[in-house]
């Protein structure tokens, strides 16, 4: 009997694999390391970031109107007749050559970067941020386009809450377009109408609580986004107003600032430049009373050129 030995081995060749194509190679541009050093932070002058909400009607563009030394960017031409009560001139305002303000987005960008219009100001004045809002609108369905690159007619078109992301992002524009306004030392305020948002409150049942009339959602939170830039949240309000048992509104209809924020309002003010904080409640009992502005800017007020 034949002697049987292991299996013979079958050898094929084995297929060269297909090279695949590397990514280009991506060139790193290196900017030259800077110098850092410690210090206090003295000698640089920025703006202040003030944001200003309330009701119609309750003098928001008027106490604006007396910050030191302010022109007001007004998309929906409601500044048009405001006058300074402090001085009894109209206040300036940012307009093209047929007397028209920068109402669409891209405009107000452009006039919030044409900073030759400000040399000679002290404060800027967005008036208002609702009403940009709006604009922003039209603007972002315009230029940005879905996930499979098609413009969308309306802001739910985009999908599930993409659209108002995107919505959060433009209006992110507008504060770096303030925020190169407060490096150069220009005060910028910003006005809201003031509308109740639902807070997600995570020890017991959700709330609703005064702020900015700007959109607020879980993924896209446009009015904390604001309020979170700002430096001063300013509340106009009646002094005393509360309901009886038949929930009719009653009280005192005297209007003040709110400095401080309580449960069911946004308001907030950092340490000034002097060390000291805003009192938490300040005058307002008439369209000329301007302490909140004597108080943040001592010695400017009285000298403002409007």
């Amino acid at each position: 009997m034949a002697e049987t030995g292991p299996p013979k081995r079958i050898v094929r060749p084995i297929a060269s694999a297909k090279k695949v194509a590397l990514p280009p190679t991506r060139t790193v541009i290196s900017k030259p390391a800077k110098t850092f050093s410690v210090g206090t932070g003295q000698g640089r002058k920025m703006g202040e970031k003030i944001l200003i909400y309330a009701d119609t009607g309750m003098g928001k563009s008027t106490l604006a109107s007396m910050a030191p030394d302010p022109i007001f960017i007004d998309p929906d031409n409601g500044c048009t007749d405001l006058i300074n009560p402090t001085t009894g001139t109209k206040v300036k305002r940012v307009q093209d050559e047929n007397g028209n303000p920068p109402s669409d987005f891209d405009d107000i960008r452009s006039a919030l970067h044409d900073f030759s219009l400000y040399d000679d100001r002290e404060t800027v004045v967005l008036d208002n941020a609702t009403v940009i809002q709006d604009a922003a609108v039209p603007y972002m369905l315009a230029t940005i386009p879905n996930d499979k690159g098609t413009l969308m007619k309306n802001i739910v078109a985009y999908g599930y809450n993409k659209g108002y992301q995107h919505l959060y992002d433009t209006m992110k524009l507008i504060l770096q377009d303030c925020d190169m306004l407060c490096q150069r030392g220009k005060n910028v305020i910003i006005i809201a109408q003031s509308a109740p948002n639902k807070v997600s409150n995570p020890g017991g049942e959700d709330y609703l609580r005064e702020g900015p009339r700007l959109y607020s959602s879980k993924d896209a939170n446009i009015e904390a986004l604001y309020c979170e830039w700002a430096s001063h949240i300013l509340r106009i309000d009646y002094q005393g107003v509360w309901a009886g048992k038949d929930k009719k509104a009653t009280g005192d209809t005297t209007r003040i600032i709110y400095t401080q924020p309580e449960v069911h309002f946004r308001a907030k003010s950092r340490i000034l430049a002097n060390g000291t904080n805003l009192e938490p409640i300040i005058s307002f009992s008439e369209p000329s009373d301007d302490s909140l502005w004597k108080f943040l800017f001592p010695g400017k007020v009285d000298n403002a050129n409007n």
